[in-house]
Parts: C-alpha cells; sequence; structure tokens
C-alpha cells in the first residue's frame, strides 16, 4: 500500500466501500426473499428453485448433453457456454452443484459491479461518478435476483462488464480482447451477434497495418507488425467460440446454427403477435395456425400489416422490455417487485432524457477535441452506445421476457452516458479556462 498514489488509494478506497455496502445490501434481500411465502429464492436450499424457469432446465439439458449424460437437442437452441459451465459444476460438485452455481454467480455479480466502477473511472477519473454509477448497477433487484436461478444474464452481464473495462482501458490491443469478450457474451446470449458483425469490421477498416489506435490518440501503433492477413487470422481466431457452437449443433442437430431460438421468437413472438392483434386469436391458437408458414410467409405477413407490425415491435420494446418488473420477483406482498419496475421505469426516461445528449456528444465539432481532456475517445463512447441500441432494438421481436432482454445492458448504458455528461462538463471547463486565459 506504501508504493500506491493517492489517487489510487482512493480508488481502492471507493471500490471497498461499494462492494462491503453491496455485500449486505445483497444477502438483507437475500434472507427476506427466502422467508417470504411464494418467493423462489431459498438462499438455503439453492436448489429448490434455482430450476423453476424453462428456460433454466433447457440450459440444464444443454449442460448434461455435453458431458454425455443426456441425449437432447438443446445446444441447437442454447449456445455452449453457460450450459457447460452448469455441466462441468455438476461433474464435479454433484448434488452441491445449485449451492455452487449461486455462490459463483454471487460473486460475478459483485465482479460486474467492480469492472463498471473501474471502467467509469477510466472515463470520467472521478471516484464519486464510478461509485454513483455502480450504485446504481448494484441497487437494481433483477441482476440481484437472477443470481439465484440457472439463468445465463449473471455470467452475461459479467461478460458485458469487462468488455466495457477493456474497452475503457489504455490497453493497445483492447479492441481484440473487447472482440473476445463480445464473441463470448454471443455464445451465451446471441442477442449480441449483428453488434460482433460489426465490430469485426470496425477492427479491419479502422486497424490498419501500422495505423495509430483510432480509440486512443497519442498512444501509439495499434500494431504495426500485423499484416491484413495475419490480421484476418486473428479475428478468425478470436471467434473460436462461435465455431465451436456451429460443430456442437450440427453434431446435435444436424444443422450449424448459432441458436435456433432466434427464428422460433421471430415466428411465435413477433409474427404470431401481430398476427392475434389482427385476428383477435389467442396466442397458443395462433402457433398453431402459423406453425407450418416459412420465412417468406411470414415477412409477407408482416408487410401486409406494416402498422400493426410497427405498433406490435414498439409494444415489446416499450411495454414488454423497458416499461416492466421481473418476473422473477414473485411471492405476496413482494416489496422487490415494486421496486424493481420503478428502477426499469427511471431507466426508461434515463435513455429517453440521454438520447439527444449522447446523440450530440458524438455528432458536435465542439467535442472533436475531447480525448486532449479526457481518457477515453468518443468512438469508445460510440462503440457502448451502438452496443445498447443494437441490443435495444433486437430485443424487438421478442416479449413476455419482462426485463430479461435488457437488464444486460446496465453496464453498457451506466458506462456511456456518465461518460458522456463526464466528458461534457470536462470539455466546458477547458473551453473556460481557455476563455479566462485569452
Amino acid at each position: 500500500m506504501q508504493n500506491l498514489t493517492d489517487q489510487q488509494k482512493d480508488l481502492l478506497l471507493g471500490l471497498f466501500i461499494l462492494l462491503i455496502v453491496a455485500v449486505i445490501y445483497y444477502f438483507q434481500w437475500a434472507y427476506y426473499l427466502t422467508g417470504l411465502e411464494g418467493s423462489k429464492v431459498n438462499i438455503d436450499q439453492p436448489e429448490r428453485y434455482f430450476w423453476w424457469a424453462n428456460d433454466s432446465r433447457s440450459y440444464q439439458a444443454a449442460g448434461e448433453w455435453l458431458f454425455g449424460r443426456e441425449n437432447n437437442s438443446a445446444i441447437g437452441s442454447r449456445p455452449w457456454l453457460y450450459p457447460l459451465y452448469l455441466g462441468l459444476a455438476r461433474t464435479l460438485f454433484a448434488g452441491n452443484m445449485e449451492r455452487l452455481v449461486w455462490i459463483s454467480q454471487f460473486l460475478m455479480w459483485l465482479g460486474s459491479g467492480a469492472l463498471i466502477y473501474l471502467s467509469l473511472h477510466n472515463t470520467t477519473r472521478s471516484t464519486v461518478l464510478a461509485m454513483f454509477g455502480t450504485a446504481f448497477f448494484f441497487s437494481h433487484p433483477s441482476p440481484l435476483i437472477l443470481t439465484f436461478h440457472g439463468m445465463t444474464e449473471t455470467l452475461n452481464i459479467l461478460l458485458i462488464s469487462a468488455f466495457c473495462w477493456v474497452l475503457t482501458a489504455a490497453s493497445k490491443n483492447r479492441m481484440y480482447y473487447a472482440l473476445l469478450l463480445i464473441t463470448l457474451a454471443t455464445v451465451t446470449k446471441p442477442i449480441y451477434l449483428l453488434f460482433l458483425v460489426l465490430l469485426a469490421i470496425y477492427i479491419l477498416v479502422r486497424y490498419k497495418r501500422g495505423a495509430e489506435d483510432p480509440a486512443a490518440p497519442g498512444r501509439g501503433p495499434a500494431d504495426k507488425h500485423t499484416p491484413r492477413l495475419r490480421q484476418i487470422g486473428l479475428i478468425a481466431l478470436i471467434l473460436l467460440p462461435i465455431w465451436i457452437q456451429l460443430l456442437l449443433s450440427f453434431a446435435a442437430t444436424g444443422e450449424p446454427s448459432l441458436s435456433k431460438i432466434g427464428s422460433y421468437t421471430f415466428k411465435n413472438y413477433l409474427v404470431a403477435d401481430v398476427y392475434l392483434r389482427t385476428e383477435g386469436t389467442e396466442w397458443r391458437e395462433t402457433m398453431e395456425l402459423i406453425k407450418d408458414w416459412d420465412v417468406q410467409q411470414q415477412l409477407t405477413y408482416l408487410w401486409e400489416h406494416q402498422r400493426m407490425t410497427v405498433l406490435t415491435v414498439r409494444s415489446h420494446l416499450i411495454d414488454e422490455n423497458l416499461w416492466t418488473g421481473s418476473f422473477y420477483t414473485l411471492g405476496d406482498g413482494n416489496r422487490m417487485k415494486d421496486f424493481a419496475f420503478n428502477m426499469n421505469a427511471v431507466s426508461a426516461y434515463l435513455h429517453l432524457l440521454m438520447a439527444p445528449l449522447v446523440l450530440y456528444y458524438l455528432l458536435s465539432a465542439k467535442y472533436r477535441e475531447h480525448t486532449r481532456s479526457s481518457p477515453v475517445d468518443k468512438e469508445i463512447i460510440a462503440l457502448l452506445y451502438l452496443c445498447f441500441l443494437l441490443q435495444f432494438l433486437t430485443s424487438g421481436i421478442s416479449a413476455g421476457q419482462n426485463d430479461r432482454l435488457m437488464i444486460t445492458a446496465l453496464p453498457l448504458w451506466i458506462t456511456a452516458y456518465l461518460s458522456v455528461l463526464s466528458g461534457m462538463n470536462t470539455t466546458q471547463n477547458v473551453l473556460a479556462e481557455m476563455d479566462d486565459g485569452q
């Protein structure tokens, strides 16, 4: 500790305080939910409700298939990373597996907060802002309660938090590390596939041989010894988790796929929802009526009912994915239920208020020289915000998940929003000092 600078000591002090408070906060909720009638959380016997959700049982089945203990094709819809984690835990810890996974997911939750804190400190150089943003993450009920279930969100949030930290750090090869983390996030939850493709293209276009790191001006060449073909080979290697998923799905189903859940969701949630709103049918009846429709028929129906399609997507985006709570907050009188809904409502208004500010900050020439007064370039903030936007828009095909589809974006927008506000304030102060100097 004697070799640490005052700034490093201050950074560690803020993180230490946050983690202590977070642990206390977590366990007061855990014991409250355990004693609440009808709750699906039991800290003393985590295995009682760990597989309560249908999706969690499919992840479990995919994990059992990976280790040869079950014959199923769930791996075709559930990419391999989280099932591998579950299957390995069962192999090593047998009957104590659920307790081990719960504890490890609690640690992932803590680690995610720590990475958000470090990301914010990288971009704002403010311990106060870093603590504020991380406290918002820790206080949100949805990531906390998901640690008690066999669902991918906890691992997903950890990977996205690490992605934010890597992007905002000063590492020379951070773009490649970031690409690896998004690849791992994609084989956890395929909602990131489009952003993964765009990020790979961005790296190929912007990281030319001998070019400066566009995200860190003044920090030297990004990778001046990497020829273009070698760079393509490196990206192909980083995408190895995708190739593994394609091989596993082919072995299980005879057809290589990242996840069949996307096509199923598009047909049975978006198309079916547009159909039932138009024709006045029930959802399960609608699924039966359109079960033989191919992709062309689905797209044709949506095109013929454009207004209802737009209204349905709008309903999914706002009512189903943003202005909503968590269906894991069960139990009569559960205080966490309203808390989760209110936090998501606040978040929805933040997205509305911050959208014009973020776009203005990214596009205005006034902040073009941001990197001279701040450690993070606008392109990094643009990448974080783009990842958030694509996740938000992609979630529009689904419904009935409450906040599951968007809760994993918390690290992205917390980091982006506070970085923009800090960048604006820093630039204003620099301009004011220049005016005073003149």
